[in-house]
């Protein structure tokens, strides 16, 4: 087995392998901000690294690898921006309000 197979079924692993972790990361937090954050890194570590893989194997100036890094890069911003959202309106259903209280300010929350 090659040097370049190796490389891909590593990075293949670790994509898989993230992916797994942020799911039972989800299943095991305690409450809807915990989970956004492993909902964020599922959105952008195990994507990059499958990106990676197909780059490897494809090259990135073919259709195929140009395509998994514009996907990538799509789910790094638009997960940003959905996860900011959602935890946005979590604190808004929560609370009713954005701002923060003076125990939160004291806490440096």
């Amino acid at each position: 087995m090659s040097a370049h197979l190796v490389l891909i079924d590593v990075l293949v692993g670790l994509g898989v392998g993230a992916e797994i972790v942020c799911c039972i990361g989800i299943l095991a937090a305690r409450d809807a901000i915990d989970r956004l954050h492993y909902a964020g890194a599922a959105a952008t570590l195990g994507p990059a690294l499958l990106a990676a893989a197909i780059v490897v194997q494809e090259s990135l100036f073919t259709t195929g690898g140009l395509n998994a890094v514009v996907v990538a890069l799509l789910l790094l911003v638009l997960n940003s921006a959905a996860t900011l959202l959602t935890a946005r309106a979590f604190r808004l259903g929560e609370r009713g309000t954005f701002e923060t209280s003076a125990a939160e300010r004291r806490r440096g929350a």
